[in-house]
């Protein structure tokens, strides 16, 4: 989309496939790229239906890390540590902030409103340290145990595919904990959204690790964020986008568990 060059003002988000990837590309990884047309976070809603296909961008990325880790001799435990760290290079450790946040608020916090208060707070407390080591510490060590580098590959899509079409289903099921805020400003996705994410993401998972092992991991990835979303509207009466960013990551966790699994 191009612009009058006599006039500064851009044009309007439309809500088109094209403009739906890139919002969420923009927000969702740390890419340097210079929109041709303005948006504000109510973009979101129909954006959200994108989110599978930044994953099997940052998934695909990750994915590739490993490999030429791997083929180039180092050991497996590196080359994982390797692919989780490109990972967040690529997205700035968004869901990583989220979910550490998420661990302080509500691990800190006594009432709904101290938690809410932690969690918009930018220091970091132990809880926070200590989900990150666990969670990153499990991806780590659950990648390593497998030995084909192309199962891996598969794994870190499906997984990075799935647990961001999971978010768009917090987005919808879930209301604004608070009244600003990401969760607030978004706004509910229309139900095309979280079904479109959801038909990309099973096809993903099922053409790439196959109807057992994508199927599985799928289910064990859809209850993880359940058990999430459970905890964030027990603690804080609905989702924010740190609540999001945690069902991100809890989801993707018990996805590449479940294969695994299925693997051993």
């Amino acid at each position: 989309m191009t612009t009058d060059p006599a006039n500064n003002e851009l044009p309007s988000y439309k809500g088109n496939w094209i403009q739906d990837f890139l919002v969420a590309l923009v927000f969702l990884t740390r890419l340097p790229i210079s929109l041709r047309f303005s948006f504000d976070m109510s973009a979101l809603r129909t954006a959200s239906r994108c989110f599978p296909v930044i994953g099997i961008i940052v998934g695909g990325l990750s994915g590739a890390v490993f490999m030429v880790a791997f083929a180039i001799g180092l050991p497996a435990l590196l080359s994982a540590f390797l692919a989780i760290a490109s990972q967040t290079l690529l997205t700035g450790a968004l869901h990583e902030d989220a979910i550490g946040d998420v661990a302080d608020g509500f691990g800190g916090g006594t009432t709904r409103m101290e938690k809410l208060e932690i969690m918009h707070d930018s220091r970091v407390g132990i809880y926070a340290v200590l989900t990150l080591i666990f969670v990153i510490g499990m991806k780590v060590v659950a990648i390593s145990s497998a030995t084909n580098p192309m199962i891996i590959f598969a794994i870190l899509v499906s997984a990075a595919t799935v647990s961001r079409a999971l978010m768009t289903w917090g987005m919808y099921l879930m209301p604004s904990a608070r009244a600003d805020g990401l969760g607030h400003s978004a706004g509910r996705p229309p139900i095309l959204a979280p079904l479109t994410a959801t038909v990309i993401a099973i096809l993903v998972a099922i053409v790439s690790l196959g109807n057992l092992m994508g199927a599985t991991a799928f289910l064990v990835a859809i209850v993880s964020a359940a058990l999430m979303g459970f905890i964030a509207y027990r603690q804080i009466g609905g989702q924010t986008g740190d609540v999001l960013g945690a069902i991100q990551q809890i989801s993707e966790l018990g996805f590449i568990i479940a294969c695994i699994a299925v693997i051993s």
